[in-house]
C-alpha cells in the first residue's frame, strides 16, 4: 500500500530574497525539509523548475503545502489551473495563509470565486488583444509601419526627394547617391509610391535593384 506524502513548495520573487523564513514556516507545519521544493525566480516567468519537479513527483493521496496560493502561479488563472489539475490527480493543496483553506465548504467557495476571477482575467486579456489588433490595423491604414524593423529611410522628406529625382529622369543608383540612401531603400520608396515598380525583393534585386 502506497503511503501518502506531504510536500511543501516555496518561492521568492528575486534571488536577493531569502527562502529561510518560508522553509521555517513549512517545517513548523510538519513538512520534512527534504520534501520542500523551491524556486528563486520571478512569478512572471514561465519556467519554474522547482515546482515543475514537484508536480512530476506527487501522486494520488499526497498533499502540497504553501504559505499562500499565489506561490503556485503567475496569475489567478494560472493558480486556479494548477490547483484544478492537482485535484483531478487526487492531490490536496493546503495553504498556511488565513482564509485560504482549500478543503471543505470554504475551499469550494474559494474555488468558485477563483473561477470567476480567472474568467474575468481571461476576458480582459482577450479584450486587450483585440484592442491592440484594432490599433495596429488603424495605424497600418494610415500608412504607419506596425511590424518589422523601423524603416527610418521612409521619412516624408526622403520620399519627396526620391520622387522628385525620379520625375527628372534619374536612375535608382543616381537617386541613392544624391540622397545618401541605399538602392534598396530607394526601390522600396518608389514601389510604394509609383505604379509599375515591382516591390523590392533582395533575392531578386540584390543591393543594386535597378540602374534605370
Amino acid at each position: 500500500m502506497t503511503t501518502s506524502k506531504r510536500f511543501g513548495y516555496i518561492r521568492v520573487s528575486t534571488v536577493a530574497q531569502n527562502l529561510e523564513r518560508q522553509v521555517d514556516a513549512l517545517t513548523a507545519a510538519g513538512i520534512d525539509p527534504a520534501d520542500i521544493y523551491s524556486d528563486k525566480i520571478s512569478g512572471a516567468r514561465q519556467s519554474r523548475p522547482g515546482l515543475d519537479d514537484l508536480l512530476s513527483r506527487v501522486r494520488e493521496g499526497d498533499s502540497i503545502t504553501v504559505l499562500s496560493l499565489d506561490r503556485l502561479g503567475r496569475t489567478a488563472l494560472h493558480v486556479l489551473s494548477t490547483i484544478a489539475d492537482l485535484e483531478e490527480r487526487g492531490v490536496t493543496v493546503l495553504s498556511l495563509k488565513d482564509g485560504e483553506n482549500m478543503t471543505g465548504a470554504t475551499g469550494k467557495l474559494m474555488r468558485g470565486l477563483m473561477a470567476l476571477v480567472a474568467e474575468w482575467e481571461r476576458e480582459m486579456n482577450r479584450e486587450r488583444v483585440e484592442e491592440a489588433r484594432a490599433a495596429r490595423a488603424a495605424r497600418a491604414k494610415d500608412g504607419e509601419q506596425v511590424s518589422g524593423r523601423p524603416r527610418t529611410a521612409h521619412t516624408k522628406e526622403n520620399v519627396s526627394k526620391v520622387l522628385k529625382y525620379r520625375e527628372t529622369g534619374h536612375s535608382m543608383r543616381q537617386i541613392a547617391k544624391l540622397t545618401g540612401l541605399s538602392s534598396a531603400s530607394v526601390h522600396r520608396i518608389l514601389s510604394a509610391n509609383l505604379e509599375g515598380v515591382a516591390p523590392y525583393d533582395p533575392k531578386v534585386h540584390g543591393d543594386e535593384p535597378e540602374r534605370v
